[in-house]
C-alpha cells in the first residue's frame, strides 16, 4: 500500500497543476478568460480555507444543525 502524501506535498502538487492550467489557458489563446479561471481558483481556495477552519474549530460551533430561530415560521 502506498504511503499517503503529506498535506504540504498535496498543496505543492495542486499549485503545480494550477500553474499548468493557467499556462494552458494562456497558450490556448484564452488570455481573456484568465480572470474567470482566477476567480474560480479564488473561490476554490475560499471554500478550502473554510473547510480547514471548520476542522480546526470545536465541532459544536458550526456543525450544521438547526439553531433556535432558524426554524421556518408557520
Amino acid at each position: 500500500m502506498a504511503e499517503k502524501p503529506s498535506i504540504a506535498e498535496m498543496l505543492r502538487r495542486t499549485s503545480d497543476q494550477l500553474k499548468r492550467i493557467r499556462k494552458g489557458v494562456a497558450n490556448g489563446g484564452h488570455v481573456d478568460q484568465m480572470q474567470e479561471v482566477d476567480a474560480l481558483v479564488g473561490l476554490a481556495k475560499e471554500i478550502a480555507d473554510r473547510q480547514l477552519a471548520g476542522l480546526e474549530s470545536p465541532a459544536d460551533e458550526n456543525d450544521g444543525s438547526v439553531q433556535d430561530g432558524d426554524d421556518a415560521k408557520d
